[in-house]
């Protein structure tokens, strides 16, 4: 039983990696990023779940309709949590400082299980926030044969390739005792060779990296092309398509961090160069999930944020309005050379205060609009973004 305890002892003088020329290991205080990090993943995960208790209080408590893509954003965000907690846990110990100023015997078992565990639940999340997007594109979509075919093909290739990757990342790390290091180096050499825990696994996290940024701008391209085709004033379209257009965040995030993975392939300082890495893929999590909420949540801020009109004396009373359903197609909106079929002596309807303008009122008036089908238009996700507690009457059947 001493045998174990000795060994455990000289891994513990033993830097993992040989320190530059010049240079001295250092055990105790040592460089780190660490602390950068943590804050950075902390900042953007309490953002993910404020967005994400708003999409879901929207949800449950303004639309009462809560659908299959709030269950995977529920759990995106579950699996986001448990890979910030490994992230974490894994910083400082050993990753923050230079690999020369980290002891070998901080490369164990229970580091290759938290490290293995955290390329797993990214892979997880990742497909999760990307099914949960194009789930709520489908209820938005559904009516548009391209739009749906889109959507398909999109959740079919991002659920396989996530699979694949989970399934070889696992295939390639098991056995865990094949890459914890040992006193003697002749043998821990031997374990290495027979261990594909190392590049291998460096070329596939690049190439998740590398298919996180074309799935990003797949799932982008879709609202972006059918939103476009609306036959709406150039403001109102503009102001939908910022909605969208937040995704924009996600893929600037996504790309940096397979730039950093890229980077690492060819990086001998792990402990080092990993941090980057980690801190960016929980913040493309964090900013994907947010970016997936904000069409849902855009109704909570903007009841929040819509100015109210001021008024003296009592108010009318006004009879109760319906709420707004939280799923909505938009294919029959008016596009082309297609115009409004008003009935005679009906007025536009004048749309409420809102950030982002228009769609309800187009949208009703296109359900008069001849279908190929003889079908109505159903939309209403779009719509209630524009739902306001002061539209007229005449505005909510």
């Amino acid at each position: 039983m001493a045998e174990p305890n000795e060994d455990w002892s000289v891994l513990e003088q033993i830097p993992a990696l040989p320190p530059p020329p010049g240079v001295q290991s250092n055990f105790h205080d040592p460089e780190t990023r660490e602390g950068l990090a943590t804050i950075v993943v902390g900042v953007t995960y309490g953002l993910m779940l404020v967005f994400l208790g708003l999409r879901i209080y929207a949800r449950v408590r303004i639309t009462s309709s809560l659908g299959i893509d709030d269950y995977l954003s529920l759990a995106a965000g579950a699996s986001i949590s448990a890979f910030t907690g490994l992230s974490i846990s894994l910083f400082g110990n050993p990753l923050g400082p230079h690999q020369w100023n980290v002891p070998l015997s901080h490369f164990n078992a229970s580091f290759m299980g938290r490290t293995l565990a955290s390329i797993v639940l990214f892979s997880l999340s990742s497909g999760f926030v990307k099914t949960a997007l194009l789930s709520l594109y489908l209820r938005v979509f559904s009516p548009n044969r391209t739009a749906r075919l889109m959507i398909w093909v999109g959740v079919a290739t991002i659920v396989v390739f996530y699979l694949i990757a989970i399934a070889l990342n696992i295939r390639f790390c098991i056995p865990l005792s094949m890459t914890t290091p040992v006193p003697d180096q002749d043998e821990w050499a031997k374990k290495l060779k027979a261990s594909n825990c190392s590049q291998p696994v460096y070329n596939l996290n690049a190439a998740v990296g590398l298919f996180g940024v074309i799935s990003d701008l797949y799932v982008l391209i879709i609202p972006v092309s059918m939103v476009y085709k609306l036959r709406i004033p150039r403001n109102k379209k503009i102001g939908i398509l910022g909605i969208f257009l937040t995704g924009l965040l996600a893929v600037a995030s996504s790309i940096t961090s397979t730039a950093f993975r890229f980077h690492q392939l060819k990086s001998y300082d792990f402990t080092w160069d990993s941090i980057p890495s980690y801190t960016l893929r929980a913040a493309e999590l964090n900013i994907g999930l947010i970016c997936s909420c904000m069409p849902v949540v855009f109704v909570v801020l903007k009841r929040i944020f819509q100015p109210r009109p001021c008024s003296s004396g009592k108010k009318a009373a006004t009879p109760p309005q319906p709420r707004t359903p939280s799923h909505a197609y938009i294919s029959d909106l008016p596009r082309g050379d297609r115009s409004l079929d008003m009935t005679e002596g009906e007025l536009p309807k004048t749309p409420g205060p809102t950030a982002v303008v228009g769609l309800k009122t187009f949208t009703r008036h296109s359900q008069r609009l001849p279908t190929g089908r003889g079908e109505r238009s159903t939309y209403t996700e779009l719509g209630s973004m524009e739902s306001n507690d002061t539209e007229n009457p005449r505005d909510s059947g």
